[in-house]
């Protein structure tokens, strides 16, 4: 494992190395976006700030809360990973951009991500009571921009082990998330 960690390490400086001499464009680019999204039982309220560190690797920290109520429709018919609602969350999600050729109006990109961060959750069970838990994060971004005005299609999908106080275990829960965000990039 320790040896396929530094073969990595050394593939991935010789590559940057050899971007740097043919000078592909590397400079530091910086998204802000903010938006909405869903996840089953609960609208969202989502933003975060996207840096780029290389030409095809980046890192985004955000967040999404819900302000609205959540809907626990059938929570009994679910199944238990399934009866968790998804409220509010913060992340970090180191990602990887899909590496192709723009034309210089119109530019698009794809970048697949993953990473972690707390979440609040409420059981179907306590219809007022939120509880944090750590979890995981993978999914990908679509971004369509003109200039440095674009539009973000967000796709994650969450792995957290909720505590239930009915069941007194904790239940594997998967949650997926949609958003549409707009962007600026500076």
């Amino acid at each position: 494992m320790i040896r396929m960690l530094i073969v990595g390490a050394l593939c991935c400086a010789h590559t940057a190395d050899a971007q740097a001499r043919v000078g592909l464009p590397v400079a530091a680019k910086n998204r802000a976006h903010i938006g909405g999204a869903w996840t089953p039982g609960s609208p969202h309220l989502l933003g975060g700030f996207d840096s780029r560190m290389t030409v095809n690797m980046s890192i985004d920290v955000g967040g999404f809360l819900s302000p609205f109520d959540a809907s626990h429709s059938n929570s009994d018919e679910r199944p238990r990973g399934e009866a968790w609602v998804l409220r509010h969350g913060l992340y970090v999600t180191p990602g990887i951009r899909i590496p192709h050729r723009n034309k210089p109006e119109l530019k698009w990109d794809i970048i697949v991500k993953g990473g972690f961060g707390p979440v609040w959750v409420e059981a179907p069970q306590s219809r007022d009571n939120l509880q944090i838990s750590p979890a995981l994060v993978g999914g990908f971004d679509f971004m369509l921009r003109y200039q440095e005005w674009g539009v973000r299609f967000e796709n994650r999908v969450w792995y957290m082990k909720p505590f239930s106080r009915l069941e007194q275990v904790e239940i594997v829960t998967v949650r997926p998330q949609i958003g549409l965000a707009l962007q600026y990039e500076f």
